[in-house]
């Protein structure tokens, strides 16, 4: 029932690699632009759909932006730190000495000083600023550790000058739509203008493509209502959040924000750092099966795989693995029928009645036919048990709600008869094995057809 979504990076970009991640349970493939060129991701992305035409629920694309973040440089080797070394960033093209490296933000020097402390790689690293001079930065390594190439910086309490868009974020997401992505996740959201803004340039190319505001700082926190409103999802970046706000807060947040996209009927995605140990070892600490098992526990519709899938030695024994978790948990788990608010709307409410209907007679589906994929959406908010079949004319559709907790969705025709539809569907399902006879389901969808919107139908019918 839990969505998985998996980072595609050299250990998995391959069409076996990526076979094996759809075999272990990955339901979104996540491409980081962060790393990687245009060349790379375009046969990521052509395997993946590839993979999808053999695939009975076909995988989502999620095109993941830089964003406004500053990174460190590249380094010709890893550096080895120790705590009390000096250290210096540089904002200069290039770093002299083996102890400094490069950073992208220009304006560093103007903006820290003293005592102000620099995270680097999700707070993995940290230094404290001693002094600036000229292009430098010099600093004191406050924590032993490896610095690589290309790590992300983060100077909590520091207003960062840079644009929501950078123009390399622009250039990826015309690239992302070109080749018809699913999913923006776009990085290091503040305000809701942030969303709304990237909305109105994606409608400019004209495109629809749904848009996931990233979570990973305290400005966001604090504008959270604000931003899910405008959002079509969410996705909670623990490990730059972490670094904002004190690490013993974030489970508070993180229960918080999932409840809020519950009630919004929203998707969320826990992500950073859930089955981390997993880029070394062939298992995970039990600390990790907690947190993933805690968001479940959450609510949350999907948790992610970065590092591990993307360049870890354990790729595939990781995406099992959180398989296992969600699959075990989510056995102890209680439906939010109870626990929501369904909504004024006819559609809200006749998805509560469909989830609470296939519960108390115990359904083996839910079936609903639908356009946009809101009436899956509407139901899955509810976390029943009985798995949602969405029946859609658009693959777009599909691939879209392989986010949604629950929720598997197939291709059909177009109809005129809602009969004929209704007898289909439940064949087509028959026919892959998904119900039985006598098996009960419940249906609903809208009348007239070919209507978005217009869902106001549900009945419960015995599988012949």
């Amino acid at each position: 029932m839990t969505k998985i979504v998996c980072t595609i990076g050299p250990k998995t970009e391959s069409f076996e690699m990526l076979q094996k991640l759809a075999e272990a349970g990955m339901n979104v493939a996540r491409l980081n632009f962060s790393h990687g060129n245009y060349a790379e991701h375009g046969e990521r992305i052509k395997r993946i759909k590839e993979l999808n035409k053999k695939l009975l629920h076909p995988i989502a694309i999620l095109l993941d932006t830089q964003g406004p973040e500053i990174r460190t440089g590249i380094l010709k080797e890893d550096i080895k730190l120790t705590a009390g070394d000096k250290f210096t960033f540089t904002v200069a093209d290039k770093c002299e000495g083996k102890m400094g490296t490069t950073i992208t933000y220009k304006q560093l020097v103007k903006d820290v000083k003293k005592g102000d402390i620099i995270f680097v790689d999700d707070g993995m690293l940290e230094f404290e600023v001693q002094s600036v001079v000229g292009d430098e930065v010099r600093c004191k390594v406050l924590n032993s550790g490896i610095l690589s190439s290309r790590k992300g910086v983060n100077i909590p309490g520091i207003d960062i000058k840079l644009p929501a868009l950078s123009e390399k974020d622009v250039e990826d997401i015309k690239f992302g739509i070109k080749n018809d992505v699913d999913y923006i996740a776009v990085s290091f959201v503040r305000r809701p203008e942030d969303v709304t803004n990237l909305r109105k340039f994606v409608r400019e190319q004209g495109a629809d493509t749904l848009i996931l505001a990233k979570i990973e700082h305290m400005d966001a926190v604090n504008n959270f209502d604000a931003i899910l409103d405008v959002s079509d999802g969410i996705m909670i970046a623990r490990g730059d959040l972490g670094v904002q706000v004190p690490y013993e807060e974030i489970p508070t947040i993180q229960r918080n924000l999932i409840m809020k996209c519950n009630k919004a009927g929203k998707p969320v995605i826990t992500a950073t750092h859930m089955l981390n140990s997993m880029t070394e070892y062939p298992r995970p600490t039990r600390a990790e099966v907690s947190d993933v098992a805690n968001s479940v526990l959450n609510g949350t519709d999907a948790v992610m795989l970065s590092a591990e899938s993307a360049k870890g030695k354990y790729p595939i024994e990781s995406a099992a693995a959180m398989d296992k978790i969600c699959r075990a948990i989510e056995k102890t788990m209680e439906s939010n029928i109870g626990k929501l608010n369904e909504g004024k709307g006819v559609p809200e409410i006749i998805a509560r009645a469909v989830a609470q209907s296939a519960e108390v007679v115990g359904a083996k589906a839910i079936t609903t036919f639908t356009i946009t994929g809101n009436t899956a959406q509407n139901i899955s908010k509810f976390r029943t048990k009985v798995p949602i079949f969405a029946m859609t004319t658009s693959d777009k559709i599909i691939r879209a709600t392989s986010l949604f907790w629950g929720v598997y969705s197939f291709k059909m025709r177009e109809y005129s008869s809602t009969d004929e539809m209704i007898k289909d569907g439940i064949l087509s399902l028959k026919k892959k094995s998904l119900i039985a006879k006598d098996d009960l389901v419940v249906i609903t969808c809208g009348v007239p057809l070919g209507k978005a919107g217009m869902t106001n139908l549900a009945e419960i019918r015995s599988v012949e």
